[in-house]
């Protein structure tokens, strides 16, 4: 697709993933406006040649920005992506519900012609089948899981009744500079100044590190998608199990210091493995994941230390 002058709209575009992703369309000559509370994106994530509202997403304000922006896709970022307190507090994610369902009905009104939503491959809980398949039923084990696959299945019913575009991207845990909330973030930021984190659990549990600049080229990607591709829902990650403890050790060993994290009591609504197949974003998109985990905790830990330290 000519992306050249094409508009978007970028909710949560101030945040970690939301930014890269503004960056990357401002790049190829795209017009970009960004909706952002600013409650866990920053200022400084701000591309200064896309157009900035500082609104909540649940906000009636949001219409005017459709009106005046009049955009022709969206990248659906903003969500509240504190995890453990929504499992402490599962009314913090009715928020990011009603919003999504602000942004859904005004892409309806205005003609929007696709919708990109990112959501998670933690959809599938404590499944043994692994790498999990787009196929596998979803377990809702936390609240944030529960919200996730509702705003899916908004988008279908958007679908399916006004026939609204969209593509479902089922990140892994997605990891690169700017990325300041997560355990990544807290074992770099505790190891360079001198400190060891805390690990909830053992530090056996497993994740898939997916590198941020693999995640940006699936968002371009998923553009290419048919309106009606059927089940447009794909998995992005590497299929690659890695313990919190090897990633701390990693870490460690990057930053020159001991790996001696704190253990504590595990907590509720947690995933105890997790690894995400790729196949079916390889074989429709034609993507795969390039950067390995050695290579991107480097590139991370050297902007942590050049721009944080």
């Amino acid at each position: 697709m000519e992306l050249k002058n094409k508009k978007f709209l970028v909710t949560g575009g101030a945040g970690f993933i939301g930014s890269h992703t503004v960056d990357t369309l401002i790049k190829e000559g795209v017009r970009v406006a960004i909706i952002d509370n600013l409650v866990t994106g920053r200022k400084e994530n701000l591309n200064p040649e896309a157009k900035f509202y500082n609104l909540n997403i649940a906000n009636p304000e949001v219409e005017k920005v459709f009106r005046e922006e009049k955009p022709e896709f969206i990248y659906h970022f903003a969500f509240n992506v504190l995890v453990p307190k929504s499992v402490e507090d599962p009314l913090m994610d009715m928020d990011s519900i009603a919003g999504a369902i602000n942004i859904f009905q005004n892409a309806k009104k205005y003609g929007v012609k696709k919708i990109i939503f990112s959501s998670s491959g933690f959809l599938y809980g404590n499944t043994e089948n692994l790498p999990a398949k787009e196929t596998e039923p979803i377990m809702p084990i936390s609240p944030y899981i529960v919200s996730k696959q509702a705003i899916e299945n908004y988008l279908e019913f958007y679908r399916t009744t006004f026939n609204l575009p969209y593509v479902v991207l089922r990140y892994s845990a997605v990891y690169g500079p700017r990325q300041f909330t997560g355990a990544m973030a807290d074992y770099i930021r505790k190891l360079a100044d001198n400190k060891q984190a805390e690990m909830y659990g053992d530090g056996e549990k497993t994740r898939d590190y997916v590198y941020i600049e693999d995640v940006i080229k699936a968002n371009l990607l998923a553009l290419e998608v048919s309106p009606d591709f059927s089940k447009p829902i794909f998995n992005i990650g590497t299929g690659i199990e890695t313990t919190l403890n090897d990633l701390y050790k990693k870490i460690a060993q990057i930053l020159g210091k001991e790996a001696n994290p704190i253990y504590l009591p595990d907590r509720a609504g947690e995933q105890y493995r997790y690894s995400l197949d790729y196949s079916k974003a390889k074989k429709e998109l034609g993507w795969e994941p390039k950067c390995n985990l050695e290579e991107g905790l480097r590139k991370r830990v050297d902007w942590y230390q050049k721009n944080l330290c």
